[in-house]
């Protein structure tokens, strides 16, 4: 089978992206449904030190992933799906039928807390990629690395509980003794969560994105990367002669991105 884009042929991409919106809608659910859970039902389930589950974003995206995986016991069926002559489509195939997925108990190493945790922190880097084009892990090894406190502010933003990891508490520490308070100014602001403006319209486009990223394709010309984002995938939508300028900028800002 050819494959025009990387590993995935177009409607590939078309189905995968096509699923994020329903994949957004799910963890939003989910996010509404752990906030409106009693208070009892709650600290039954979590009685412990679930707070310190943001030490999965100082990982690299992959093995927050994998934790996830083998946490819920499915490391077989992505051995399995790797191991089929076509992943990316073995992927679809279960994502297109979820109820085959059979019911089964978490990994006896991990508790009731490392999987509510564990899930809920991929749900969070899940909306940072949709938000920002990259993982929460992905923002804060920009911390790290380059002392970009945009990049720590945006993080704060999609989990206030960054701001326990070793990274942010560094970045905090320092702008406390330097009396920085521009930098607490900004912090305050990011710990009020994602603004509407933020949060509106460019989902899909951004994880196309990040998608092209992933699989190298660095290199896509203005007319294709408008043939790809426009007609085929249908997740950009611009005035007339707008829509390449546009989608270049987008595309060297996602190039510029290390890791997912």
């Amino acid at each position: 089978m050819i494959k025009e884009y990387g590993k995935l042929t177009a409607g590939q991409f078309h189905e995968f992206i096509g699923a994020v919106p329903g994949l957004l809608e799910m963890l939003r659910g989910m996010n509404e449904q752990l906030a409106s859970t009693s208070a009892v039902k709650f600290d039954s389930v979590m009685p412990g030190d679930y707070g310190l589950y943001s030490y999965v974003y100082e990982m690299p995206f992959a093995q927050h992933l994998s934790f996830v995986v083998v946490g819920l016991n499915r490391m077989d069926e992505v051995k399995a799906m790797a191991a089929s002559p076509d992943p990316q489509q073995a992927v679809l195939n279960l994502m297109r039928d979820r109820d085959a997925v059979d019911d089964r108990e978490q990994h006896p190493d991990f508790d009731d807390e490392d999987i509510v945790t564990l899930a809920y922190s991929l749900g969070r880097t899940i909306q940072s990629m949709a938000t920002y084009g990259r993982s929460i892990s992905s923002l804060l090894q920009d911390v790290r690395e380059n002392n970009n406190h945009d990049s720590l502010f945006k993080a704060i933003r999609m989990d206030r509980a960054v701001i326990g990891c070793p990274t942010a508490m560094k970045s905090i520490a320092r702008a406390q003794i330097r009396g920085n308070k521009a930098f607490f100014k900004s912090l305050r602001s990011a710990l009020a969560g994602p603004s509407k403006k933020e949060w509106a319209g460019l989902d899909q486009m951004r994880y196309a994105f990040v998608m092209l990223r992933e699989m190298g394709l660095n290199d896509l010309s203005e007319a294709a990367l408008e043939e790809l984002m426009v007609d085929k995938l249908q997740v950009y939508k611009a005035p007339k002669g707008d829509a390449r300028k546009n989608l270049r900028a987008h595309y060297r800002q996602s190039r510029k991105i290390k890791t997912i």
